[in-house]
């Protein structure tokens, strides 16, 4: 299943909805396929590939034409909840049917299999990481003794290239450092090795003193198949290109100690201590004169391009490192600054940082390159912050519960008040800003180019169902306001196309295809417009980051290349596919799709999915998902197709 991102989903909803009063004839589907066997399952990828199980194998089929493309016969009847879709990768992993701890890994397009565990000898696969530099996957799991061990898998073959002992098997981080190196932190140490051979070129541990306990490191290293860092200790390992020669390694140790007074009361006393150093890339040495070393818990790590932002989890300080020194760059005598609650995120505002910070309720303040707070107070909204907008001469922030959008010189509100409503109920162009504000349920264009935000509407826009609206997009024919049951048209002066209310089907088997598309959908919008990410480290709140000015879908091609990274340069065909269609629908993110699909009770326990049009309201052809509360069916949110399982045979409308 596909795994969401760690930053909060603007969504272009493929909304849940239920009945209407009419529904259209189904049509006749644009194909039927007969995979053979009896049929378990049907997912698509995020790439549009379809894939059914059956008691024949696991079967990729052609979308455009129905045609059965490959089989992999020792999928026969893998149980569902054993499939997953790697996120930013082109393959999908399946666990075997009655072979638990089993794992294969293949790319969807022709059926290759790149990794078999069985094949392999290392099973119960903790942890993997996909180095398309190297062409290689690194696994962690267990040998047949039941032993921890590391592995390097050849992409191209599925080969086994090397092995590593368990004093690898708490991996915290696998990167590729050039075509021939890794970068690997286990717990305690950071090391490069060899691609080809897994020969060690360097060992190094945040701190110099551990090195001659490393035989006791090791030893804590050890085991457990990654299954979870002790109590005692957490890593953190991190590579940027704004520093692209070091990389850094922070590390957390927790002491307890427990004190009897004379009355025999015991007090239990828990303190932290976190050690952070930088190594270079190209040798390991240090490149600090000493590691910092700082009395706190290990909190919320950011590369920015002025250098290394350092937060804690249990205090309210921000220290901004220099890169090539670990020097403090901000605060008096470089001690660092204070924040309202544990830094959550950053985003650079070209010379300034915008820095967020608590949890259940969240801050702002802008900073220059001397960590001087810009603005003459914070701005404070209910929620944890999930969305930032960079707008000509302000910014959006929102947050889970609210919404305000500052002027970014003096941080004051362009709304007057923040707005009540999460994060998803605004929406954008190259000119304008929408935002539905749940209080007093009107619908706000704010000019981007300078002005006052104004409502559309002055009749409150309510939805029924005890609803309130949690999204907002932008269509040809007007702004769309919708939530799980509600939806409406609102068009620019302000008058309502239409209202409708549709109370769900309350199945949930019928809502995860769904689901599942609308997340699809999602991450790539999020993806696609986004131009940093917001955080890094144990503790960050995910940030939504968006530039107003690419609303219209632009630098997509940039945004692929920088999703993808390194895959773009590989010669497997899997690979070039994979990128063509990711590419494709990148671009299609770029303006909304003409219908939702609204999923019903036609009655008599009878289950439909129809089309809406988001122009008009009104209904298209209804597909019979039958009586069964778990129907075989499956939607792509880009080709606006859906496959359905009728029997023995697979259907599919489009």
């Amino acid at each position: 299943m596909l795994r969401p991102l760690p930053f909060t989903l603007l969504a272009l909803t493929l909304a849940l909805l239920a009945p209407a009063t009419s529904t259209r004839a189904q049509g006749p589907p644009a194909w039927e396929a007969s995979p053979g066997g009896t049929i378990s399952w049907m997912r698509t990828t995020s790439t549009g590939n379809l894939l059914v199980c059956s008691s024949e194998g696991l079967k990729g089929i052609d979308p455009v034409s129905g045609t059965i493309l490959w089989t992999v016969k020792e999928l026969a009847n893998a149980p569902e909840g054993g499939y997953e879709e790697i996120t930013n990768t082109p393959f999908v992993a399946v666990v075997p049917a009655a072979a638990e701890g089993q794992l294969l890994i293949l790319e969807p397009f022709g059926g290759t299999v790149l990794f078999n565990s069985k094949a392999s000898g290392i099973d119960h696969i903790a942890s993997k990481y996909f180095l398309y530099t190297n062409n290689a996957i690194v696994l962690v799991g267990q040998k047949a003794d039941k032993s921890a061990a590391m592995a390097c898998v050849d992409m191209g073959t599925g080969k086994v290239r090397w092995t590593k002992d368990d004093s690898f098997s708490k991996l915290t981080s696998c990167t590729s450092a050039g075509k021939d190196a890794l970068l690997i932190s286990t717990l305690f140490f950071a090391y490069k090795l060899d691609a080809n051979t897994g020969e060690e070129r360097w060992k190094q541990s945040p701190d110099p003193k551990f090195a001659s306990m490393s035989g006791l490191m090791g030893q804590l290293d050890k085991g457990g198949a990654n299954l979870g860092t002790t109590g005692q200790t957490q890593g953190l390992f991190i590579t940027t290109p704004h520093s692209p020669e070091l990389c850094f390694m922070a590390l957390q140790q927790t002491k307890q100690s427990e004190k009897t007074d004379a009355q025999g009361k015991k007090t239990v006393t828990i303190s932290y201590t976190t050690f952070l150093n930088a190594f270079s890339i190209a040798d390991g040495s240090y490149a600090w004169e000493k590691p910092l070393q700082l009395q706190q818990q290990l909190g919320t790590i950011v590369p920015l391009k002025q250098g290394l932002l350092v937060g804690a989890a249990d205090n309210n300080k921000v220290e901004m490192l220099d890169y090539r020194t670990g020097t403090g760059l901000w605060g008096k005598n470089g001690k660092g600054i204070s924040v309202s609650g544990p830094l959550s995120g950053a985003v650079e505002m070209d010379d300034k940082t915008l820095i967020t910070s608590g949890s259940t309720n969240a801050a702002a303040m802008l900073v220059d390159g001397t960590g001087t707070e810009r603005w003459s107070k914070k701005v404070k909204l209910e929620g944890t912050i999930q969305r930032v907008m960079r707008m000509p001469d302000g910014v959006l922030i929102a947050s889970s519960e609210e919404m305000d959008v500052v002027d970014l010189a003096t941080g004051t509100s362009q709304l007057g008040k923040a707005f009540r409503g999460g994060s998803g109920n605004v929406a954008s162009t190259e000119q304008e800003l929408y935002l539905f504000n749940t209080k007093d349920h009107l619908l706000y264009r704010l000019p981007l180019n300078g002005g006052a935000a104004s409502a559309l509407n002055s009749t409150p826009l309510e939805f029924q169902g005890k609803e309130e609206a949690t999204h907002v997009e932008v269509v040809p024919e007007g702004i769309v306001v919708s939530s799980d049951q509600n939806i409406a048209l609102m068009s620019s002066s302000g008058s309502v196309t239409y209202n409708k209310y549709f109370p769900a089907a309350r199945e949930s088997g019928l809502t995860r295809a769904l689901l599942y598309a609308n997340a699809v959908r999602a991450a790539y919008y999020t993806a696609a417009f986004g131009y940093t990410s917001a955080a890094f480290g144990s503790v960050s709140q995910s940030i939504q980051v968006t530039d107003a000015s690419s609303a219209m879908g632009k630098d997509i091609t940039r945004e692929v290349s920088n999703l993808y990274g390194d895959a773009s340069v590989m010669a497997m065909d899997f690979t070039k596919q994979f990128l063509a269609r990711a590419s494709a629908r990148f671009t299609a993110t770029a303006s909304t799709s003409a219908t939702q699909f609204i999923l019903s009770d036609a009655g008599k326990r009878e289950f439909v999915l129809m089309r809406v049009n988001k122009k008009d309201g009104s209904l298209g052809e209804t597909i019979l998902l039958g009586k069964d509360k778990t129907p075989l069916y499956e939607v792509d949110g880009f080709d606006q197709a859906v496959y359905l399982v009728s029997g023995a045979k697979v259907m599919a409308f489009k």
